[in-house]
Formats: C-alpha cells, structure tokens, sequence
C-alpha cells in the first residue's frame, strides 16, 4: 500500500503529496528553478488517467504516446512516434516494468526503490542511481549521492496535464525514457510497492 496516497493527514498537518508515491514537502532551500535550455515534455489527452496519454514535446510534436488498452487493463505501453514499443508496465500479479535498451523487466518497487527514510525514491540507470524527491510543489530529480546535487528534471502537475522538463544534461545522459516512465509511476496513482 502507499501511505502517501490514501489521504490519512490529520487537519494542519502535512498536505497530501501531488504524486501519491512520496510525501509533500512545504520548504526547501534548494532553488528549483527549471534551466533555461531545458525541455518541456507535456503529457496531454488523458482517458481518466496518465495512463492512457500523449507525450507533447518541442515544437508540440507528438513524441510518445501512453498506452493501456481496455482488453488488457493489465498492461501499459509506451510507444515512441513511430509507433515503436520503448517501454512496458504489466500491472499484475506485482507491478513490474521493462524500458528498451535500460531496464531488463523488474518490478516496480525495485526500479523506483523507496528510500529507507520514505523521502525519496531511487531510480537505477546504465548503473548511476539518480534520486526523485519532491521540492517545492515539484517532484525533482537528481543524481543521488552527490555532495551538490543539480536538478536534471521535474515533474508538476496542473490541471488535466503532467509535465516533465528536463536538462539538457539530463538528455545527454539519455534519461527521457526513464525519467518518462517514472513520471507515468510517480503520477498514476496506482500502487508500485
């Protein structure tokens, strides 16, 4: 179960988290200002949910699209914009997820592993662990065990939309599948523990 998510926050306590997967955090000393040579990766058209979206990015080209079919509610699929499969999340029995050319299949909860403190969660890439944590109405990523970590992506949410801007440096390293795919886990509301 995720205790972030089943809105159990006693009046004048902490907020819920707007991702469900992590708890809110209401002050930082960390500026989170979005670089400005960042891109911006909007998904859009939801179907109830993040779940079954598309993936806008520059010049508001249609990049990805997010796939869960209702014949197979059991599987999510992230399809690039030729159509190709880059990624899979087959919900049952455990969440478990594959990310072409990244991540072989495992399951969820060991992919995004929850740090011991419940603060964090920590996404494995090419053998670099990178951390998502939220900061200031955002949920920030970074490469984890870094004596001055750097923002190379974040996640808000407004009104029927996610979006996830990511760093220049962020793309250099090759992380928009990844970081895509933890946005979708970080933002479905779905249990992945």
């Amino acid at each position: 179960m995720n205790p972030y998510g089943q809105g159990q926050w006693q009046q004048g306590g902490s907020a819920p988290s707007i991702f469900g997967a992590l708890p809110s955090v209401t002050t930082s000393t960390a500026a989170v200002a979005a670089p400005a040579d960042s891109v911006t990766f909007t998904f859009t058209n939801f179907k109830t949910t993040i779940l079954n979206s598309t993936v806008i990015g520059p010049q508001q080209r249609t990049v990805y699209r997010v796939v869960t079919e209702s014949t197979a509610p059991a599987c999510t699929i992230f399809k690039d914009n030729e159509s190709r499969n880059v990624a899979m999340v087959q919900w049952q029995p455990h969440a478990s997820v594959e990310i072409r050319g990244v991540a072989a299949q495992q399951r969820v909860r060991d992919w995004l592993k929850l740090s011991a403190d419940q603060s964090h969660r920590i996404m494995e890439v090419r053998g670099v662990q990178y951390a998502w944590a939220p900061m200031q109405g955002f949920l920030c990523m970074y490469k984890a065990n870094s004596s001055a970590p750097r923002i190379l992506a974040r996640i808000t949410r407004i009104p029927n939309t996610v979006v996830l801007e990511m760093t220049q440096e962020a793309m250099q390293l090759n992380l928009l599948e990844p970081a895509l795919v933890a946005t979708v886990m970080l933002s479905c509301g779905s249990n992945i523990d």
